[in-house]
């Protein structure tokens, strides 16, 4: 199983700016972890550990208990209201009527409870308290795609890695080839047999092959410490490579699927509910309300008033019915209704793109399967077409340009099988993405590869 960690070297008998940088750069990357050894981890591991760290995830979380405290805030307002009230008074004077009847005490004490019962409402309250409980599952089903999110962002991340490492050892072994050239050209210049610019060319070739490797191992430092922040681990690791998922079946299954388990579809279909709740909200601004209130009032004066009563208690049936309010209610109504043509419309335009989300992720994964043949045998052909020339070079059959641009064939057949191999687990991915079953498939391929 092949593994990729952030090692730089320099190379002996190597000097120069170049060689410098390298070690620059390797005692920076290599102090900084000299306290603990890479930590392998597999593709699996780096999933958990992205869910359980990444903020998108806890953000989601966050936005589903916000969603329960507004179902439980619509409640509350369909439940009766009980409040208190209380109140001291202190007058300037006392005042009485001609005939000697006191009017105004010298100061009042006042308390009252008052309960308050919606009894109807038009039914808006048990459109909000609707709306409330769809909205939970949207957020529910956001949180599940924003877990699919971090793990497809991962998975990316974690290719990455490999692809990069990949590339590190590519590079690599085009440096030794290059080094290679460039004994045989020394060891050439010395019988007589090229001259002194084949030597000079088979330098360059070598100093740039070194340059290139350089950058490929920044490169790799880059994607590792991406990899790293996305996961939420600080310690340095190392990746190792996944093994294929099984086939991924049929586009119109997985369409099928995607429109029954992709999440931002699924929020889609409740977003729309919710607007047609909101159309509910809207009409009962056109009926009367009611509502059932129970006051007790308590008071206390000093001196009393002639017609002073300490204590009363009242119960009321109240009904408001709105006869104008300058077209307020129309428009809250024509914009409810725009609101849910606009929800309807971004989810037949989510449908559409999901259609063609999903067959070309499988277009994709067609594509890379055959390439992948494709560049084998091209591997397998500059390999051997190096081999042959580089002999040939050594025997002076062949030129220096000849060398060069076998290996430049050779390097590109490397880098092109490498990368279609890795984009054919990427679009396996992205195909599990579309659907929206990428957790579940994971979680299967793991049960799998353990039994």
């Amino acid at each position: 199983m092949r593994s990729f960690g952030v090692t730089l070297r320099t190379f002996a008998g190597r000097k120069g700016v170049a060689a410098q940088f390298v070690a620059l750069v390797a005692f920076f990357a290599l102090t900084g972890t000299a306290h603990s050894e890479p930590k392998t981890i597999t593709i699996e591991q780096a999933y958990g550990a992205a869910l359980e760290s990444h903020e998108g995830v806890k953000l989601a979380a966050e936005g589903m208990g916000q969603a329960v405290t507004t179902l439980n805030k619509s409640t509350a307002r369909m439940l009766p209201t009980l409040t208190a009230e209380g109140g001291f008074t202190r007058y300037s004077e006392q005042k009485h009527t001609s005939s000697g009847v006191l009017l105004q005490p010298d100061d009042a004490t006042r308390f009252e409870v008052k309960v308050t019962q919606p009894l109807y409402t038009g039914g808006r309250e048990w459109a909000v308290r609707r709306q409330a409980k769809l909205n939970i599952e949207r957020s529910r089903e956001e949180l599940d795609g924003r877990r699919q999110d971090v793990m497809r962002l991962t998975a990316m991340a974690y290719l990455g890695v490999l692809k990069t490492g990949k590339d590190v050892e590519i590079k690599k072994a085009a440096l030794v080839r290059a080094d290679e050239r460039l004994k045989v050209a020394s060891a050439r210049l010395k019988v007589g047999d090229v001259t002194r610019s084949a030597v000079l060319r088979a330098e360059a070739e070598s100093a740039g092959a070194e340059a290139s490797l350089i950058k490929s191992e920044s490169a790799l430092i880059d994607a590792n410490d991406l990899l790293k922040r996305i996961i939420g681990i600080s310690d340095e690791i190392i990746v190792v490579e996944p093994q294929l998922r099984p086939d991924a079946g049929t586009v119109e299954a997985t369409l099928k699927a995607a429109f029954e388990l992709r999440k931002d579809y699924r929020q889609r279909v409740l977003e729309e509910k919710a607007a047609g709740e909101g159309i509910t909200y809207a009409k009962g601004n056109f009926k009367p309300q009611m509502r059932l209130e129970g006051l007790y009032s308590w008071k206390e004066q000093n001196p009393q008033t002639t017609f002073f009563q300490q204590d009363s208690m009242s119960a009321s049936v109240i009904l408001t019915y709105p006869i104008f309010e300058g077209g307020l209610r129309v428009a809250e109504l024509s914009e409810a209704r725009s609101r849910f043509r606009e929800a309807e419309l971004k989810r037949l335009s989510l449908k559409r793109d999901i259609e063609y989300e999903v067959r070309s992720a499988f277009n994709s994964k067609n594509a890379t399967e055959a390439l992948i043949n494709s560049y084998q045998k091209q591997l397998a052909f500059a390999q051997e077409d190096y081999n042959m020339v580089f002999e040939q070079y050594k025997h002076g059959v062949a030129t220096t340009v000849d060398v060069i641009d076998a290996d430049a064939i050779l390097i590109s057949a490397q880098r092109s099988l490498m990368n279609a191999r890795y984009d054919l687990y990427l679009s396996l991915v992205e195909i599990s993405y579309k659907t929206g079953t990428l957790a579940a498939d994971e979680k299967n391929h793991s049960a799998n590869m353990v039994n």
